[in-house]
């Protein structure tokens, strides 16, 4: 998906940086970040990556990390495509840990925000799509395999070049597998300035659409 190296570091190389006073980024979900945490890093989840990430300072490395790596490499990967100075933590806070290294586990109440944009299941977007844009944000062979009548495919790691394809007169209908990268599509519109009122998620994603009955073009 990228052709971006990913700079990874042990969690000694990770260390050395975070004395430095390097800030760290948290990519788990809420509740994974309000179990146990390396101590000052700041939470921005992958679900919300897309909307949230000019948070990111680009005038200095930043280290990002999750569990294990897999989802800390993801973000990586694509801010260094964006020019940030990004490294991923080999392991996660799971070999952090296993290190010896500081772990936060003070209790924190998860907190949980409403989405700013329209949760819709199956049959609801069905009755939008006359109306809607229908914007598919997974990959192309994804799109290929099967997708929503009508649905455009524009994959979530391009979609910020491509906001001057959506019109801002109509519904906007996002689509992924399941719902979660169509989730951090339509709070990233929301946040560039599309009316959260008419930024729709399809609930469960083409797996749920599929699941009702509903056809799937190829």
């Amino acid at each position: 998906m990228y052709e971006t190296q990913v700079q990874e570091l042990s969690p000694e190389e990770a260390k050395r940086l975070y004395d430095q006073g390097v800030p760290f980024f948290d990519v788990r979900e809420v509740e994974e970040y309000a179990q146990a945490r390396i101590p000052g890093a700041r939470l921005l989840p992958l679900s919300e990556f897309m909307a949230r990430y000019g948070e990111i300072p680009k005038d200095t490395p930043v280290v990002l990390y999750c569990r294990t790596g897999n989802r800390s490499w993801q973000a990586a990967a694509w801010l260094s495509a964006q020019g940030y100075r990004v490294y991923n933590l080999e392991g996660g806070i799971v070999r952090w840990y296993r290190a010896g290294l500081p772990v936060d586990t003070t209790p924190m109440e998860a907190a949980y925000r409403a989405t700013p944009y329209q949760e819709v299941g199956p049959e609801e977007a069905k009755a939008l799509l006359e109306e809607a844009f229908v914007v598919d944000v997974r990959e192309a062979w994804e799109y290929g395999e099967g997708h929503v009548p009508g649905a455009v495919n524009i994959p979530l790691s391009t979609l910020p070049q491509k906001l001057a394809e959506l019109p801002k007169d109509r519904p906007i209908l996002l689509v992924c597998n399941s719902g979660n990268r169509s989730g951090v599509a339509a709070e990233f519109l929301v946040a560039q300035g599309f009316d959260g009122e008419r930024v729709y998620n399809l609930e469960g994603g083409t797996y749920a659409w599929a699941s009702r009955g509903l056809p799937l073009e190829r």
